[in-house]
């Protein structure tokens, strides 16, 4: 049960260092991980990519804490293409 007090004290934390790559800004990157409906176009399509691609997935998941649901409605990555 809560206490009237303990409900302003919630903490969120988004982490998942599982697919952390060193990254070199002069090379880029061009390893796929991920969840699809979270990707940037330029992982969807295999393209090598800087770190803007996290700037587009913040945006989706803001998207989705904003709206309750994705902005694209795709079931796997031909969909999304």
């Amino acid at each position: 049960m809560l206490v009237k007090e303990d409900e302003d004290c919630f903490d969120i934390k988004i982490a998942d260092l599982g697919f952390a790559q060193k990254f070199d800004k002069e090379k880029g990157l061009d390893l796929v991980l991920g969840t699809p409906l979270y990707m940037a176009p330029e992982l969807v399509k295999h393209e090598r990519y800087s770190e803007k691609v996290d700037v587009w997935s913040l945006g989706v998941i803001t998207f989705q804490l904003l709206c309750g649901k994705t902005p694209y409605d795709a079931k796997n990555l031909n969909r999304i293409n």
